[in-house]
């Protein structure tokens, strides 16, 4: 009888530190996903401001004054523009 309590008692400690370590790794992961939510959060946010960062400089009053500006570019001489019709042929301005 004493070695079946001896040996009962021996899987009941087991047992409890298997728990133990498992409520352990349960908490490690919950922390972890915790800051991956965050990081997923500061990455919305990040690309949100980007998004809007593009629009701003995609319009065009900005892209007209870099052209002029920065790259010293004009708009075209009078009659140096030639369009071209879906049917084909030459438009002059």
């Amino acid at each position: 009888m004493g070695r079946l309590n001896i040996l009962l008692l021996t899987l009941v400690i087991f047992c409890a530190m298997l728990v133990v370590e498992q409520q352990h790794a349960a908490r490690t992961l919950f922390v972890a996903l915790g800051q991956e939510q965050q990081a997923e959060q500061q990455i919305e946010v990040a690309f949100t401001r980007l998004q809007l960062q593009q629009v701003a400089l995609a319009k065009g009053e900005r892209v007209d004054n870099v052209a002029r500006t920065k790259l010293n570019m004009s708009p075209p001489a009078q009659g140096s523009v030639i369009f071209m019709p879906l049917d084909g042929g030459f438009q002059h301005e």
